[in-house]
């Protein structure tokens, strides 16, 4: 769904994975409202970090959240590469964040092998607070539908794209040209 989608229609609530359907918990975010509170996780040190929303937002920052069930798939390195890549452009003014259901080391073995510089990598698999928040978590299996957000620096969302088909890459372009 993106930003053109008028608030009274609701959000699919099933994606496809292979044309199989799947149910998905949660309700997602009305763009325009504020952006649900997270809490997401890493590990530094051996140490559990919890990150939340609040804490990645920042003055005149908005925020771009790429959303996907694990990163050891070939289209979820697309699109973190993609959005990597992409990303570099804006320097510090816009602040990336993967966040999908895989254990956080992981995440950091991925994100080191494909030299990822501009994006953070979380995890959602300790309590899925996020995929229920967002309304973009599978029922059944308990992952991450793939999904891409954008919030602005006062905590507001401005784009939401939830694909339909799990192997579907996201609209890149569109979720870019709202960071600006």
């Amino acid at each position: 769904m993106t930003d053109t989608q008028e608030a009274s229609q609701p959000y699919p609530r099933s994606v496809t994975f292979g044309g199989e359907s799947f149910a998905l918990t949660g309700q997602m975010p009305a763009i325009g409202a504020a952006a649900p509170r997270f809490s997401v996780c890493a590990w530094h040190n051996a140490a559990k970090v919890d990150v939340t929303l609040e804490s990645l937002l920042g003055p005149g920052r908005p925020l771009l959240l790429s959303v996907f069930a694990s990163v050891d798939t070939p289209v979820s390195r697309l699109q973190l590469k993609n959005f990597d890549n992409a990303l570099a452009q804006f320097g510090d003014l816009a602040t990336g964040v993967h966040i999908s259901s895989d254990l956080p080391f992981t995440i950091r073995r991925v994100f080191g092998n494909e030299e990822i510089a501009c994006f953070m990598g979380f995890s959602d698999y300790l309590d899925r607070n996020f995929g229920h928040a967002y309304g973009v978590l599978l029922e059944e299996s308990q992952v991450l539908a793939r999904a891409v957000f954008v919030i602005d620096s006062t905590g507001i969302l401005r784009y939401a794209e939830l694909l339909p088909e799990v192997t579907f890459e996201p609209d890149y372009l569109a979720a870019l040209n709202a960071l600006s």
